[in-house]
């Protein structure tokens, strides 16, 4: 956790107090922190020692002890049992402009407004000019900043969020539950506009990571929470969403979830193609019976983004050679001789063969030297005793 977080939640604090009514002496003591610890020249380890953050100016020794568990834990008792007394979506009020502590506390005392939406009927309706400190110019500026919102919804340039994310995802890394995390979706393929941050965790304690995410400092409400995937809002209204996974589901998940919807589709169809199933949590072969039978297909691999067999694709047996057919040795007192049949010589070996230099004939065998290859004798030698076959 860093010190502008920490300040960011004594600020919350601040406003929390004034919305329960408390003393503004109570309130601006927190203020004051948060601005001390803003430019406080120290590192975070530091802020762990109770006595050398009391010595802060504008710090005292309760509001001491509250920063030293936040740089010890990244998380306050304190904050969360002031969170339970209001709803959870009114903090998304102090995103509206123009709204401060004091005008959200009148909205929700006198007209029990509690979120965005609520705010937008209650303007719709022409109650809020009603109040006393609104009226109708107020009104009409607080609805302005609701269509701007509303219409600017989902859409994020990257450098506005890019220290949110960070930040999350450093904290998160930093949890001893934390085996694995990464940002994904249109943050991690780098794109201008960004909707809202994908969070990628890989644990064997997915409960305790999920309280950890919904209780952070820079969650304004919780959208959903459920044991694999969790959505909330920051306080600067972009929605974050936590995907828990085991080690071995990690890489499936994060090549899915950081994959736009043609990416992914492109890929399973590749892997149906040769026999596999693919999705967010493996890559699976297909059940013999959903293949109709079909063996099992051979070892995938990845690689340069596309799915290949690494088994030898099957060629066709090569045609088989035309050989001489062997004739039986013939003895004579010229000694041992070899001799094949005219009739299965291919033409073109024949050809091949007077190229060599050799004379090819067929029996019988009246007279030469021994042959040196089957079937076969040097010209010269056949020369001295008449050709076979003649």
């Amino acid at each position: 956790m860093t010190k502008s977080e920490i300040a960011g939640i004594l600020e919350q604090i601040a406003a929390l107090l004034e919305l329960k009514g408390e003393n503004p002496f109570k309130v601006r003591a927190y203020t004051n922190a948060a601005r001390a610890i803003e430019t406080f020249g120290g590192n975070i380890p530091d802020l762990q020692d109770e006595e050398a953050v009391a010595k802060i100016p504008g710090i005292g020794k309760s509001i001491a002890l509250k920063i030293k568990e936040l740089a010890a834990t990244g998380s306050l008792k304190y904050l969360e049992d002031l969170r339970a007394e209001f709803p959870e979506a009114i903090l998304e009020l102090f995103s509206i402009s123009g709204l401060g502590a004091k005008k959200i506390k009148a909205l929700y005392e006198r007209l029990r407004v509690s979120s965005i939406e609520q705010l937008h009927q209650a303007c719709e309706a022409g109650r809020v000019a009603e109040l006393p400190g609104f009226g109708e110019t107020t009104q009409a500026k607080i609805c302005k900043a609701i269509e701007e919102r509303t219409r600017r919804a989902g859409y994020f340039q990257f450098g506005e969020i890019a220290h949110e994310a960070e930040t999350l995802r450093n904290d998160l890394a930093g949890h001893p539950d934390t085996l694995q995390v990464d940002i994904a979706g249109s943050y991690r393929r780098r794109k201008e506009i960004v909707h809202d941050v994908d969070l990628l965790v890989a644990t064997k304690k997915p409960e305790t990571i999920t309280k950890f995410f919904v209780s952070h400092p820079l969650v304004g409400s919780i959208i959903a929470q459920g044991p694999t995937k969790s959505s909330v809002r920051l306080r600067s209204g972009v929605q974050c969403d936590l995907r828990v996974v085991s080690t071995a589901e990690y890489p499936f998940a994060l090549a899915y979830f950081t994959g736009n919807k043609e990416h992914n589709i492109e890929l399973r169809s590749r892997a149906l193609k040769r026999g596999w199933t693919l999705n967010e949590y493996r890559l699976a072969p297909i059940p013999v019976e959903g293949r109709g039978g079909s063996p099992e297909p051979p070892a995938v691999q990845r690689r340069a983004g596309r799915l290949r067999s690494t088994a030898p694709t099957t060629s066709p047996k090569p045609k088989k050679k035309i050989r001489p057919k062997r004739i039986p040795k013939v003895h004579d007192e010229a000694g041992l001789y070899l001799a094949v049949d005219l009739d299965f010589i291919p033409p073109e070996l024949r050809e091949k063969r007077r190229r060599w230099g050799w004379s090819i004939s067929a029996l019988p065998i009246t007279a030469g030297a021994r042959f040196r290859r089957m079937g076969s004798m040097k010209k010269n030698c056949s020369r001295k005793s008449p050709r076979f076959g003649s």
